[in-house]
């Protein structure tokens, strides 16, 4: 931005003026671009650990139901070979 404001003719004290506001919008700019990716990294964070929470109880249910069909085809097999 300097080398441009170096072709237009003005005080220098108004380049430096120019300058500082082009700065200052760009720090607000970054700063509520931050803003939003915080927002975004404690929404996909949330995210994550809903996730977590249905795998951790979708897993326990597969395994109970494994117990289950593990222990019916105990009973089966029993009940088969007693006749």
């Amino acid at each position: 931005m300097s080398s441009s404001l170096d072709n237009i003719s003005l005080p220098v004290d108004q380049r430096k003026a120019i300058l500082k506001l082009i700065d200052v919008k760009v720090n607000n700019d970054m700063r509520e671009v931050i803003a939003e990716i915080k927002q975004l990294e404690a929404k996909i964070q949330l995210l994550n650990d809903k996730i977590q929470m249905v795998h951790d109880k979708l897993s326990n249910e597969i395994k109970t139901v494994y117990w289950v069909v593990g222990i019916a085809m105990t009973v089966i097999l029993f009940v088969v070979s007693r006749k």
